[in-house]
């Protein structure tokens, strides 16, 4: 009996000391599936979406003049196991777009841990408080973006296309897709000009 109380106490403690431990990490891992972007006042807020299998978002608001900045905030304020591997989408509002998209991308295009895949769109203000209502939203953003890419592979979906048309020369515009909710979530595009785009940003 004694004997397989102690085997018992051994397999328990190696468990903490092994699988346990690294299941505790996977847990307290905040790993990041979208972020949205807007003003508040005078200050431009990156707001950052954990993946979640709810209905209800968890984010958490981070005020910042850039994505690199609000992503060290996060790190060292608010979410010290933040995890960026998986983040599929960068959704800017059309306030706040011309002043940080450039430096935005610029930064996630450095950055070997962010999936070449994520996107990036512009939103009016009411996509965005939608985004914050219910997980529905972001879906729903997701899938129209996989529809508009099929459609029209001429518009700039992902940061690295984007990244590439902020680098090249000889072109003073390209499309981006924008969403706008007036009625319901709809999809369209607009043009983004690289040379205000510059000059917003000095």
């Amino acid at each position: 009996m004694r004997r397989g109380i102690s085997i018992l106490l051994i397999i328990a403690v190696a468990a903490f000391f092994s699988g346990c431990d690294n299941s505790r990490q996977i847990e307290t891992a905040s790993i990041i599936k979208n972020v949205s972007v807007d003003r508040r006042g005078s200050q431009v807020v990156y707001t950052f979406y954990r993946l979640s299998s709810g209905e209800t978002p968890w984010g958490i608001d981070v005020p910042a003049d850039s994505f690199e900045e609000a992503c060290a905030l996060a790190r060292d304020m608010y979410i010290p196991n933040l995890s960026l591997a998986k983040l599929e989408l960068l959704m800017l509002s059309e306030d706040v777009y011309e002043e940080v998209m450039q430096d935005d991308v610029d930064y996630i295009s450095t950055q070997a841990s962010f999936s070449p895949i994520a996107y990036v769109t512009l939103c009016d203000d009411t996509t965005i408080e939608k985004i914050k209502e219910t997980n529905r939203t972001q879906r729903v953003i997701e899938e129209q973006l996989i529809l508009l890419k099929k459609n029209n592979p001429s518009v700039n979906i992902n940061y690295l296309s984007i990244f590439n048309n902020f680098a090249r020369r000889g072109e003073d515009s390209f499309t981006v897709p924008f969403i706008s909710s007036e009625k319901e979530l709809k999809v369209s595009e607009i043009e983004i000009n690289r040379k205000k785009m510059k000059n917003s940003a000095k």
